[in-house]
């Protein structure tokens, strides 16, 4: 006599392949976000080094990293892309981008904005640019904490949770 027994997956199967299929799925999705975010903090870093450059440059024709008109109350401090024609009269990143030292005049963290800082400091002779990575390193962290105006109560560490910076020392 022919069996009646009918071939197919049990339930038990189906729900132990749906678990695997899902487990992949999540490792798989968590490594696209780690790989965006790595990303982001590679524009970041490139972002900083194209500012560096275009302070440089302005110190060399100026004598100072301080980009007057720039930043909060036109002080070169604060935000380098933010402006709002108030308090922030123009960003500092416009200004460098009107003298030539940039491409384009607004440049921005890819989340969040305004995002990168900046701090002047020894008289115009030292300056700080900082950012938040979504990655940070602990030597990124402490170079920016030994840098201007870095740590403290009024730190961009501490009161901003920036956790990385470009300088000139």
């Amino acid at each position: 006599m022919g069996s009646n027994r009918k071939s197919g997956f049990t339930l038990i199967e189906l729900i132990v392949v749906v678990a695997i299929i899902s487990t992949i799925m999540s490792i798989v999705v968590a490594l696209v976000g780690d790989a965006k975010a790595k990303a982001r903090d590679t524009k970041r870093r490139a972002d900083l080094n194209q500012i560096q450059v275009a302070l440089e440059l302005h110190r060399n024709e100026y004598g100072t990293f301080n980009v007057i008109g720039g930043g909060a109350g036109g002080t070169g401090i604060g935000y380098v892309s933010y402006e709002n024609g108030n308090s922030y009269p123009a960003a500092v990143t416009r200004i460098l981008y009107n003298e030539g030292y940039l491409a384009q005049p607004i440049i921005e963290d890819p989340l969040q904005s305004p995002g990168y800082m900046i701090n002047i400091c020894n008289n115009g002779q030292a300056y700080a640019l900082s950012a938040t990575l979504e990655f940070p390193t602990a030597l990124d962290i402490s170079g920016l904490q030994t840098s201007c105006n870095g740590s403290g109560a009024a730190g961009a560490y501490s009161l901003y949770g920036k956790n990385v910076a470009r300088k000139n020392d």
